[in-house]
């Protein structure tokens, strides 16, 4: 579990039933179905309507990611190891490397060096590296497209049902008894878009966002190493340009 996206999650909805509890009516003022149907229903249609459903199925994973711990190699670390590899190709060759490149648990880093292994020209190398990333990074922005979708839209229908409890309650203002119940879909239709919006698709959006990001910094410094070991460039300037797209990076 990620610490900070659980912190996150919980530690809003915690905060917002802690309000509702010190506000002295208990949470029986705050459930309204009707208003759950607008915002819920109304956001899962809408979404559903507006991407394809290969991209829907994927919901469930893209969540389990950005509420799990992702483990991303510290780029320093990871510019050692391109390094020591690079090393160990120009004194023993490059098969030397392929026991230890398929015991590698990074897909990306195993395939770079898989095809490394596999005698790849840098020509070749290159474009096939930065196809996978692009295609990788499309599927990704894709997920976090979709959440930013679900925030907007949430806060939308949360509108929509205010205008419904307003109609409502407008064309019952002679009825006491309907007041009531059209004023409360007219408020907790926009407390339930916005609690949607902000305490879930807004954080599941911006973990994505930010995995999404170290995923790629790590994956343009493994296509950068691999194609200067495959155009045999020499170690010191193997580590110099690495370290210098760390630099980039880290500003």
């Amino acid at each position: 579990m990620d610490k900070s996206t659980a912190g996150g999650l919980g530690g809003g909805w915690a905060l917002v039933a802690l309000a509702i509890i010190l506000g002295g009516v208990g949470f029986g003022p705050y459930i309204d179905i009707p208003s759950v149907v607008i915002v819920l229903g109304g956001t899962i249609a809408v979404t559903a309507g507006q991407f394809e459903a290969s991209d829907l199925k994927r919901v469930t994973p893209a969540m389990k990611v950005a509420l799990n711990e992702v483990k991303f190699e510290p780029l320093p670390e990871l510019v050692e190891k391109i390094t020591f590899y690079a090393t160990e190709i120009k004194k023993h060759g490059v098969m030397h490397i392929e026991q230890k490149v398929l015991e590698e648990s990074n897909p990306f880093f195993k395939e770079a060096f898989q095809l490394l292994v596999d005698g790849t020209k840098a020509e070749t190398l290159q474009p096939l590296l930065e196809t996978k990333l692009e295609y990788m990074s499309k599927r990704h922005e894709t997920m976090i497209g979709l959440f930013g979708n679900v925030g907007g839209t949430a806060g939308a229908m949360g509108m929509i049902g205010t205008l419904v409890g307003l109609v409502a309650m407008l064309a019952n203002l002679s009825d006491p008894a309907a007041v009531g119940p059209a004023m409360a879909v007219a408020l907790l239709t926009t407390m339930y878009g916005a609690l949607i919006g902000t305490l879930f698709a807004g954080i599941i959006e911006s973990k994505l966002a930010q995995k999404h990001k170290k995923e790629v910094d790590t994956c343009e410094v493994i296509i950068k190493g691999a194609t200067m070991i495959a155009a045999e460039e020499s170690i010191g300037n193997i580590k110099m340009q690495l370290n210098s797209i760390l630099v980039d990076i880290e500003e």
